[in-house]
């Protein structure tokens, strides 16, 4: 999605005043020029954060405020944004993973990337050693690239991760390297401290500090520079997603609200000029503690991101038990989209065997009239109905958005079972079914807590498409990624894999008797959203008459949680914002033309005269001093 922000940053404002400042005294005299040219302004990697903490005893720095942890920034970029076309080497594949840079002796930089067969740490060493070829980043460039295998020593390393107690952190010190590495995130806990909750905290793929940088580096800046840890507090400082968060994990957290159930109900398209703007619904819990939806709401965009890069027509799972090689879309498998798709496929499984349990009133009725009928192999899938929307100009309300279960007899075989045959003649027990099952799966894919994933990942299906045609319309789809199938940055890291699914559903298939002289009836179906989108939308008139106050409501939401005003739901949202960075590559031009050019970082021997550095200095005054009133500074992002 295209996010643009207009934004005149405090940081950004004391930022240049300070340098202003700077130069005043330089010119005046009280401190020589010749001052600002000592080592420490000449360094390639000048950062100015008041973020960054120094280097601990124990190896902990700043995130983006230690020179390898630039270079592996911009290294990162590198991987992500010119990977080859359909490579599934995991140093590109896994940008959201964890890295480590070294230096080497030869002067040489190395970069180590962790997956399921090794960490970042061992590959380090393993190059270090000579045995594997080198994976070079170049800092001139900012590329990485495989060079031969060469052996040299450590000289300096760097890995965001502490590296862990059972593997890396023995292998380093074999290596006779451990105590040159920093990181910036803790992974072991000390004595009585909870290991999973650290963990948790770190690299949790959706909340956790290391994951919320790296992905802050991916859609926002495209440019190195530090990006640090966030806590919640600075989490309501960012993105509308992230102010949502914000909001319901800040200090005056509101009560009585389940923010675990929320749904993305209302967006806006800035159109390559304003920001996005979001805002999630949810019901309130009068009386009750409130429930933590980070993880929802940030699983809410992550969907919206999906939907808009893979292709439509690869939106299907399939537990078939005929079909153990079409569960799911290769792209789609690889996301949380499609875990929750294949994870609803088989809820939908249950609950169909769930109703039929004669020990229930339904089950025993359904049995009852079943007698003396041949049963049927039944076929079912879910797929969405037409969803209802309020659309104002570059404004989305998405006011309801049912889903549907469809069902048709359907022949198929048992693996592990040459004996199963599907009956003959199924249409009358067919008739039976969606007279007395079939509505209440309905009423449970909509209603249910087990299909509550399913249906906040569709509901940002609808604003998805609604994105989707927008951005074909004006000729932002290319650069926006839309069914670009590129899903890096939204990968799972779990260890769910499709196939685990589809041997549980044809486990419980198997084990799922009743004793009955009609004997076992099995399912197969999948979710179906491949369909384009249906939407009913809704004139004027209608809006006002049964949603009067919504949109006051929205708006207010953006800013604080808004109950609406049946007290029934509960809205929070924000719009999008990203602050400036004061870092590397921070003096290319703008679009619009606003706001200063400032590289940061000090200034250089060149050799100029101090009347000539004197004379600049005068005119960068000049330029800072309009640059301090200027009124707006426009900064532009495109996320994909």
């Amino acid at each position: 999605m295209g996010n643009v922000i207009k934004e005149r940053s405090r940081i950004a404002v004391l930022t240049r005043l300070a340098a202003v400042l700077v130069l005043i005294w330089s010119v005046i005299g009280i401190a020589p020029a010749a001052a600002h040219a000592g080592p420490q302004a000449a360094a390639p990697w000048p950062i100015i954060d008041a973020r960054c903490a120094p280097i601990t005893p124990e190896g902990l720095v700043g995130y983006g405020c230690h020179k390898l942890g630039v270079y592996l920034q911009e290294a990162r970029l590198d991987l992500r944004y010119n990977r080859p076309a359909k490579t599934t080497d995991k140093l590109y594949t896994n940008v959201r993973g964890n890295y480590a840079i070294a230096q080497l002796q030869d002067g040489k930089y190395i970069i180590g990337y962790s997956d399921g067969a090794k960490h970042a740490e061992i590959r380090l060493i393993e190059q270090m050693q000579g045995k594997a070829p080198r994976i070079e980043f170049d800092p001139k460039t900012g590329k990485v690239s495989y060079q031969p295998a060469k052996a040299s020593p450590i000289k300096e390393g760097y890995s965001e991760i502490e590296p862990c107690k059972k593997t890396c952190d023995p292998a380093l010190r074999n290596a006779n390297v451990r105590d040159k590495f920093t990181y910036s995130y803790r992974w072991n806990g000390n004595p009585g401290e909870d290991e999973k909750a650290l963990r948790d905290r770190t690299n949790n793929r959706n909340t956790g500090a290391k994951q919320v940088a790296v992905q802050t580096l991916l859609n926002e800046t495209k440019k190195s520079g530090p990006i640090l840890p966030k806590t919640p507090e600075e989490l309501a400082k960012g993105s509308a997603v992230s102010k949502a968060v914000g909001k319901q994990l800040g200090p005056v957290r509101p009560g009585g609200i389940d923010f675990s159930s929320v749904q993305l109900r209302y967006v806006t398209d800035g159109g390559g000029s304003t920001g996005d703007t979001y805002s999630f619904e949810t019901a309130t819990t009068p009386g009750q503690e409130s429930k933590d939806g980070t993880l929802q709401i940030y699983d809410a965009d992550e969907a919206l991101s999906t939907w808009m890069t893979v292709e439509s027509a690869r939106f299907w799972v399939n537990l078939n038990p005929s079909q153990p090689d079409k569960v799911i879309d290769e792209y789609l498998g690889r996301t949380a989209v499609g875990r929750v798709m294949l994870d609803a496929d088989l809820e939908l499984k249950r609950a169909w065997t769930r109703l039929q349990d004669p020990k229930t009133a339904l089950g025993l009725e359904y049995w009852n009239r079943m007698t003396g009928l041949d049963g049927a192999c039944i076929r079912q899938w879910i797929v969405p109905k037409t969803a209802t929307i309020r659309e104002d100009g570059n404004r989305l309300y998405i006011l309801d958005a049912p889903l549907e279960v469809k069902a048709e007899a359907f022949d198929f075989t048992i693996p592990g079972d040459p004996n199963f045959t599907c009956p003959a003649n199924p249409e009358p027990s067919m008739a039976v079914y969606r007279d007395l099952l079939l509505p209440e799966l309905n009423e449970a894919v909509n209603e249910a807590p087990g299909f509550k994933d399913l249906r906040r990942v569709y509901i940002s299906r609808v604003a998805a498409e609604w994105y989707r045609a927008r951005m074909a319309a004006d000729g932002r789809a290319a650069e926006a990624g839309i069914d670009s199938n590129d899903v890096s940055t939204l990968e799972r890291e779990d260890d769910w894999t499709p196939t685990d699914v589809f041997n549980q559903y044809v486990k419980e298939i198997n084990a799922t008797t009743y004793e009955l002289p009609n004997g076992v009836k099995v399912t197969a179906g999948g979710v179906d959203f491949t369909q384009p989108v249906k939407t009913a939308k809704l004139n004027d008139t209608t809006f006002k008459e049964q949603h009067a106050t919504l949109p006051a409501t929205v708006d207010k939401s953006l800013t604080a949680v808004t109950t609406s005003s049946d007290e029934k739901q509960a809205y929070l949202g924000g719009t999008d914002e990203i602050p400036d960075f004061v870092g590397l590559n921070q003096g290319s031009p703008r679009p619009g033309g606003g706001g200063d050019g400032g590289g940061g970082g000090g200034l250089p021997i060149t050799g100029a005269s101090i009347f000539t550095i004197a004379a600049a200095g005068v005119l960068l005054v000049l330029i800072g001093v309009v640059a301090l009133w200027h009124t707006r500074r426009i900064r532009w992002v495109v996320k994909k």
